[in-house]
């Protein structure tokens, strides 16, 4: 079928990303016992404390997204909403390895993922095409993946950055005309799971899903507005399947949440059953 690898490249970016996410999912606990070694990262931990307590007084945000998962780039821009978790995005797909150029509309809700161009009727004589992650190999650790993917939200990134305890700050920027302050820290697995003994025993099986993959440290750059808000984030990771990266651009922050409207049931293919045939 023309778009199967479409569809499990736009899968596994969704993966991808909430592979990455993993260990900040657990950062959220991980976070209340986070010290400051020094004087100076006490201030940055206090700015980056203040700018989690703006960005959490919101519901979503704009992103424009470029990644790189299994050897493919991705790119990707629309509205991304947390509590609840919901996506709608435009995707585009250069060729690459015999799969043609794509673009794509994908919305997520939970573990649901809906892949169109409403343009085309190229889905077996429809529009849509519904993806359910539970379906797909290792589909347990996929939706637990993929729900954490709600965890990519900037305030959570910043909680990341909180508890990783080796935070720095690197210093001024301009991200798409807007002055901001730049972070970095590194986030150690097996630190952070030491971090998370005795605490919430999803998130502790997230990082061992993250581990399994070959995934031994996340590394993340911010950059924060004077505003206390964050607008560019950059995320890499080394995972047995090869490097993992993406640079989000956040603006247009609102507390309106994202909904997902589901594409009609009688233009929509149910993609799980094809995910094995080229």
């Amino acid at each position: 079928m023309r778009h199967t690898r479409s569809i499990s490249v736009a899968a596994a970016a969704v993966v991808g990303l909430a592979a990455l996410s993993a260990c900040s999912a657990a950062s959220t606990a991980a976070s209340h016992a986070a010290s400051s070694a020094d004087s100076a990262v006490s201030t940055v931990a206090d700015a980056l404390s203040l700018a989690t307590t703006k960005t959490e007084s919101y519901n979503s945000v704009k992103m424009n997204m470029s990644m790189t998962v299994a050897g493919q780039n991705v790119t990707s821009s629309g509205q991304f909403g947390w509590n609840p978790m919901a996506m709608t995005m435009g995707m585009n797909m250069p060729a690459a390895n015999g799969r043609p150029a794509t673009s794509m509309i994908m919305m997520m809700s939970g573990t649901t993922m809906y892949m169109g161009t409403p343009t085309a009727a190229d889905f077996q004589g429809k529009h849509w095409m519904k993806l359910d992650l539970s379906s797909l190999q290792g589909g347990q650790a996929l939706t637990q993946l993929a729900t954490q993917s709600g965890n990519q939200n900037p305030a959570v990134q910043l909680k990341l950055l909180t508890s990783s305890g080796g935070v720095t700050r690197v210093g001024q920027g301009t991200v798409d005309g807007v002055q901001a302050t730049h972070y970095r820290g590194t986030v150690d697995l097996k630190a952070l799971a030491a971090k998370m003994a005795g605490q919430d025993a999803q998130l502790k099986s997230l990082l061992t899903s993250a581990s399994q993959q070959g995934m031994t440290t996340e590394t993340v750059d911010l950059w924060v507005s004077d505003q206390n808000l964050p607008v560019r984030e950059t995320i890499s990771a080394a995972t047995s399947s090869g490097a993992q990266n993406a640079t989000i651009d956040f603006s247009d922050y609102s507390t309106s949440t994202v909904t997902v409207t589901p594409p009609p049931a009688d233009d929509t293919l149910d993609a799980s059953s094809l995910l094995g045939s080229d």
